[in-house]
């Protein structure tokens, strides 16, 4: 069984899209990358959806060019880097369309709840994936520590023990605690 190249203790369940490193689920990124209609009946459509499996790595590559790595603020102004198109439209023709309305007559605030609840969606939305992108970063940066040794497992401290009673000794004191007797440093 193939392991994972972040966790070797885990088995591998799939292959990253990108770059093919075998990956566990834990560091599997699923994201929809295009879809289709398969067939229409009545009115209602059925879709197909493409999905792909990242590593965090190639899922950082990914996330940056779809503008996951800027948080929720800002989301309701940023036409590039919005989680959804649409959403973003519906946004502000409400928004604008409430406007206008309220202009010539006062009931123009109804459409304004449109807006709040489109904002509402825009933020979870834009927060999921922040989130996502958070831990792919976490995930690689693991990585990078794990193979580098850290400073507090290599240094160990010096125990000392008083020549006198054997008791043992603070750091740094020139009397033993137990007996009195004076300390040769």
């Amino acid at each position: 069984m193939v392991k994972c190249y972040i966790h070797s203790n885990k088995g591998g369940t799939h292959n990253c899209s990108t770059c093919s490193k075998s990956i566990c689920r834990e560091c599997t990124f699923q994201e929809v990358v295009s879809s289709r209609v398969i067939r229409t009946y009545r009115g209602r459509s059925d879709y197909e959806y493409d999905y792909e499996f990242f590593c965090p790595e190639c899922f950082l590559g990914y996330a940056e060019g779809k503008g996951y790595h800027k948080s929720s603020r800002g989301v309701m102004l940023r036409w590039n880097h919005s989680p959804n198109k649409g959403a973003f439209v519906i946004l502000w023709s409400f928004f604008i369309g409430g406007l206008a309305i309220n202009f010539f007559f006062p009931i123009g605030y109804v459409l304004w709840v449109g807006t709040l609840l489109t904002m509402i969606w825009l933020k979870v939305s834009s927060s999921k994936n922040y989130e996502k992108y958070l831990t792919a970063h976490k995930l690689v940066n693991r990585e990078k520590i794990r193979d580098e040794p850290s400073p507090k497992a290599t240094k160990k401290k010096k125990e000392t023990f008083c020549p006198n009673c054997g008791a043992r000794i603070v750091e740094g004191s020139d009397f033993c605690n137990k007996c009195g007797s004076i300390l040769n440093t």
